[in-house]
């Protein structure tokens, strides 16, 4: 079986991804203590706010690590770089981490930060690799416009961005989803031959491994701030589009259709688009800014009903895990309609045990409004 493994995939490409692997774990582990220190010298700390899961103030900046982590794989795995999109790949994340870090500094406006990002996002847009050209027969949709494909490719990426930005708020989740996240599409390009970008995502599992450690800890906990959730989301996130930009012939090593591809991906991303889309659909009903800050997230939600913040972000991650796994069987069962109905089924399970498990006020509210017509029905 090992021997099967290394001659399909090379020696030297093994070793490659072991020294990427292991080579991010011990970089990052030796850094992160460093840039905390250095934090906590130039007094960088986040202070806690009505809104904050911490009580005390926690050095931040744990997100220049990964930055750090991510420029030197792209300078290393330039061999593997076919496409030629390393340049437009660092220069993309700069943008996202020089913006995540100004707003760790001096807390950007909400319009600026946005702005920066929709820059750093346009640049990729010059890469097919990172464009949905085609829908490849998923709802009889198959090709799609240049403009509709650009348009669409910025909206998804700028979404899940900003996804990985809203979950950061208690220790652990965003590096938990991310690892989860990050295993699966490890799994997808190995099978795919996207070496390139198989580097990327073993470096994003290692360095968030390493930066958990310390995320957990009670004397030496940093925080990975906007300086590391902006850059995590739009790695995750252009690995995203290049899933969904290859061509079906690729697919022939996976164990399921092209066209249920994006209802898999969905299901790996559930938990960062389930909060954003609920947060969203919430504040929209309420009629306040897309862009205005709430404990209306899930894991508020989850640590207001009595779980500690590590439990709670395992708590989350295994119900990712688990989703994604059940779709990962699903599609391979059932057609596209079928497999659709499935996975919106799961969205408005967890719609509604969070719900019920909601201790806010307005959500109290409503169930005992609800409570109230449902004893008036049975009444009749």
């Amino acid at each position: 079986m090992l021997d099967e493994f290394i001659q399909e995939i090379g020696t030297y490409h093994l070793l490659q991804f072991i020294f990427y692997f292991f080579g991010t774990f011990m970089l990052s582990y030796f850094l992160i203590p460093k840039i905390r220190a250095k934090s906590l010298k130039l007094n960088l700390k986040d202070t806690p706010d009505i809104r904050s899961s911490h009580t005390i103030p926690v050095p931040t900046f744990g997100g220049v690590v990964f930055y750090i982590c991510y420029i030197l794989v792209l300078f290393f795995a330039q061999s593997l770089d076919s496409n030629h999109v390393s340049i437009t790949l660092i220069a993309s994340i700069s943008i996202l981490f020089f913006t995540g870090l100004l707003d760790d500094f001096r807390n950007l406006s909400p319009k600026i930060k946005f702005l920066c990002q929709i820059i750093g996002v346009a640049l990729l847009m010059f890469q097919p690799d990172f464009r949905i050209l085609s829908l490849h027969g998923l709802m009889g949709i198959y090709e799609i416009p240049l403009y509709v494909s650009v348009g669409g490719s910025m909206f998804f990426l700028l979404g899940l961005i900003n996804a990985f930005n809203l979950i950061d708020g208690i220790d652990g989740l965003t590096g938990i989803t991310g690892v989860i996240v990050a295993s699966f599409y490890s799994y997808m390009l190995y099978n795919l031959g996207y070496f390139f970008y198989l580097s990327l995502s073993l470096a994003t599992i290692a360095t968030l491994l390493a930066f958990l450690r310390f995320n957990f800890s009670n004397t030496r906990k940093i925080f990975m701030g906007d300086t590391g959730s902006l850059v995590i989301g739009l790695v995750l996130g252009l690995l995203t589009l290049k899933l969904l930009s290859v061509d079906d012939n690729a697919y022939g090593s996976l164990s399921f259709y092209r066209a249920q591809l994006p209802l898999f991906l969905t299901a790996v991303l559930f938990v960062p688009l389930l909060d954003t889309m609920r947060v969203m659909f919430l504040r929209l009903t309420k009629g306040v800014s897309m862009f205005k800050p709430d404990r209306n997230h899930l894991h508020h939600i989850i640590v207001d009903f009595g779980l500690s913040h590590r439990k709670a972000s395992f708590f989350i991650g295994f119900v990712n895990f688990f989703v994604a796994l059940i779709m990962f069987f699903v599609i391979q069962k059932f057609n596209s309609f079928q497999s659709l109905f499935i996975l919106g089924l799961l969205f408005f399970i967890a719609i509604m045990v969070l719900f019920l498990m909601n201790k806010n006020k307005t959500a109290l509210r409503l169930k005992i409004k609800i409570k109230k017509s449902m004893l008036k029905v049975l009444s009749l």
